[in-house]
């Protein structure tokens, strides 16, 4: 069914809630809510693959031919099922001072998220010398309706990265190269300068700007042991491998890590990956061109990252709720990821694995000023326009100015714009996998992802300081699933010395209700991945929640 024709069919405030499920998190865009968050994952979880020797590459990684030399052809299988394919490309141009080498990598996928199918992808290309040296790079992300494009160059150790959309380029951000980091050819060269002996580990430094834009990923290297895998029915021999990548975080905290597992020839040729990512198992094999254009059987993302309670909540009337959140595995070592303390949540108990998250609603005492102020530089990364909230686009300003219509009281105009973008956003559709506030503008469609950061844009339009929350949020019933905690965004706004939690997606202005529960915290600014996409997202299976308290009950 589609989602407007479930929304006509209930109550009030599940229709609210129904409405607007986000596909955001992982993305650049922050890879945003729990299903946004596993379509940048999953578009940019195979990397990797890029780094590593493809099976046609039988030639000197010092001197290869000139033209294309490598053209491999990938299945990707999510939940055991097929869903899209990567296609990857190695070329050596002839250049005035020296060759380079021209790495290509184009990965399409088709989700399911409660039975509407998303169309996500991502292709990136980068121009490296041959020995290793990184020149250029362009990465489009296929997200929305309109590709996000962004150019980076590489020159006398510093990054430039610009981002484009609509004919129209966001500021130019500026950036140290990290020393030592290694991009797809360079990978590829120091693995083949290493080896595949059993028994080997070894860390590299790899530049993944779809991950971190600023910083490098520290990634290590085993090689474990021989085995024989099934490829489509055909058995191969090969050398399984581990990848382990440290994700970097402006949150505090330890830095959570993706794992890959690879298998690959002795001669370095992918065969096979597999990872998980948010409890969703992917598989990237090695195959002809026709296997992996062959139809799609697109998985479920959406129903295996909720969270479920065991208990109704009513929403409307909550006024405090206290959570207990807990790893499921009393086997699993890894700490739980620090969840922020925010004007609404407050943190305690902080153990290894368990910790109590208390939400409270805002009060009319909360909206009295306080002393409190941003720092100089927090005010300019609020107030920034980016490529996920450019509101120096023309059309994106001339909503802003048309929102708030003369109002000037901040907290008055927080409302006045989250009201706007409720009723401007027509289509509440699962459909898009994650839209900047520029196609927002334009479509006027999407779901809690598409609310928040055009709330956001507009609020920075009118000299409001803006952020981005990810996070869990009740419904009653989603999926076929009742009592859930589902994955959302939303925004807030700094309003009268304090962080103000809006959430237009809801029609929740200032006065947001205490299931919300925050796990993490981004300025919505260019500067990676990272900024917006927090280790919790990649805790979702791993952790329980239970409400302990709840006033009224």
């Amino acid at each position: 069914m589609h989602p407007q024709e479930t929304l006509r069919s209930r109550p009030p405030v599940v229709r609210r809630r129904a409405d607007l499920y986000s596909s955001t998190m992982y993305t650049k865009r922050c890879f945003m809510t729990a299903a946004g968050a596993a379509i940048l994952l999953l578009a940019q979880g195979a990397a990797p693959a890029r780094a590593s020797r493809p099976a046609s590459l039988s030639v000197n990684p010092a001197d290869p031919p000139l033209g294309v030399f490598a053209d491999e052809w990938y299945a990707v299988m999510l939940q055991g099922r097929k869903c899209g394919c990567m296609h990857t490309r190695l070329e050596r141009l002839s250049g005035q001072d020296t060759d380079l080498i021209q790495s290509w990598t184009k990965m399409q996928l088709v989700l399911r998220r409660d039975q509407v199918e998303v169309n996500v992808g991502v292709e990136q290309k980068t121009t490296e010398r041959l020995d290793g040296r990184p020149q250029s790079f362009l990465r489009t992300l296929y997200l929305g309706k309109q590709p996000l494009v962004t150019e980076g160059t590489v020159e006398d150790g510093k990054v430039t990265l610009i981002t484009k959309q609509f004919n129209q380029a966001a500021p130019p951000q500026h950036y140290p190269y990290p020393a030592g980091a290694l991009m797809e050819w360079g990978v590829y060269r120091e693995q083949f300068r290493r080896g595949l002996r059993p028994g080997m580990k070894y860390d590299l430094l790899i530049y993944e700007p779809s991950i971190a834009s600023d910083r490098a990923c520290k990634t290590t290297v085993e090689v474990l042991r021989r085995e024989t895998i099934d490829l489509f029915g055909r058995k191969v021999e090969a050398v399984k491998t581990r990848q382990t990548m440290e994700i970097p975080q402006t949150l505090p905290g330890s830095p959570p890590t993706q794992e890959t597992t690879a298998w690959v020839t002795d001669d370095g040729a992918v065969l096979r990956l597999e990872m998980s990512i948010m409890n969703i198992s992917i598989e990237v094999l090695a195959c002809s061109k026709a296997v992996a254009l062959a139809d799609n059987d697109p998985a479920e993302l959406m129903v295996g990252t909720l969270v479920p309670l065991g208990r109704p909540i009513d929403a409307e009337r909550a006024q405090r709720i206290s959570y207990r959140i807990e790893l499921k595995d009393p086997n699993d070592k890894s700490p739980l990821p620090p969840f922020p303390q925010t004007g609404m949540q407050t943190v305690s108990d902080v153990g290894q694995s368990s910790v109590t998250v208390t939400v409270t609603r805002p009060s009319p005492a909360s909206s009295k000023p306080r002393a409190d102020s941003l720092s100089p530089d927090e005010r300019t990364r609020y107030l920034s326009a980016s490529a996920t909230v450019n509101f120096k686009d023309p059309k994106v300003a001339a909503l802003a100015q048309r929102a708030a219509d003369g109002q000037t009281d901040p907290r008055k105009l927080a409302d006045q714009l989250s009201g706007f973008v409720a009723d401007y956003v027509q289509s509440k559709t699962l459909g898009v996998g994650f839209a900047t506030a520029s196609e927002v503008a334009r479509s006027r469609e999407g779901d809690c992802t598409e609310h928040g950061v055009l709330l956001a844009a507009l609020g920075r339009a009118n000299k409001i300081p803006s952020r981005i929350v990810t996070g869990l949020v009740y419904t009653e019933d989603f999926g076929g699933k009742a009592n859930v905690l589902v994955g959302h965004l939303w925004t807030q706004f700094w309003i009268d010395g304090r962080w103000v939690d809006v959430d237009s997606a809801l029609r929740q202005h200032t006065d947001v209700d205490p299931t919300h529960i925050a796990m993490s915290i981004g300025a919505a600014t260019d500067d990676g991945f990272a900024d917006l996409v927090a280790s919790t997202w990649l805790s979702l299976g791993r952790f329980s929640v239970t409400v302990i308290e709840s006033d009224p009950d």
